[in-house]
């Protein structure tokens, strides 16, 4: 059975959300076959939200230094391999394969625009207000302004596990954060408020 971008576009305008701004999280698969693929998805979402983010992460600029700060959440030294796979951070990286085909569709649309994080990037449209509150300091600023503006958090076929504003709901709560490492350019950043 196929799923038409219409059919989406009903199920979406059902939740209320034309007014809204979203983060969303999806996976295409759990639709089954859908009609214009991550395109299709996307355009209904579009169509459905006043402006969304997703997450557009790219884990493959960080590195895990021999030493650290204790209390950090990594083992210091553990992946000196991984290391010199790192790539440096630029800003048409694709998205990580784990956040999914939508948030790269997203990231590649005409429209979008990216926030400069180099591992804890947003992509979005219709956004860059929220988008632009990120700083390396703060990387889960987007969500933090989506929350204060009464934006919605939208699972599209998956549950919470995949949820990065669970990662902010941490910060506010106190869980520790961490610090991580990425390549920028010509040089290796700090990038503080990493969570697990």
């Amino acid at each position: 059975m196929t799923i038409s971008s219409s059919d989406i576009k009903t199920g979406l305008a059902a939740l209320g959300l034309t007014k809204s701004l979203v983060i969303a999280h999806a996976s295409l698969k759990a639709f089954g076959h859908i009609e214009g693929g991550a395109d299709g998805m996307l355009d209904a979402l579009l169509n459905s939200v006043r402006g969304v983010i997703m997450p557009t992460f790219t884990y493959k600029t960080m590195l895990n230094p021999e030493i650290g700060p204790p209390k950090n959440g990594i083992t210091y030294g553990s992946e000196l391999d991984l290391n010199k796979m790192a790539e440096v951070f630029h800003p048409d990286m694709p998205a990580d394969k784990m956040m999914g085909t939508l948030p790269e569709t997203l990231r590649k649309h005409p429209k979008a625009k990216r926030s400069m994080h180099p591992i804890q990037s947003f992509a979005g449209i219709r956004a860059d207000a929220v988008l632009n509150t990120q700083t390396i300091y703060n990387p889960l600023a987007p969500i933090g302004t989506l929350a204060d503006l009464d934006g919605w958090v939208l699972l599209l076929g998956v549950d919470h596990r995949v949820n990065t504003s669970i990662h902010y709901a941490e910060k506010m709560s106190g869980q520790i954060q961490f610090l991580r490492w990425a390549l920028v350019q010509d040089r290796v950043v700090e990038c503080p408020g990493f969570s697990r």
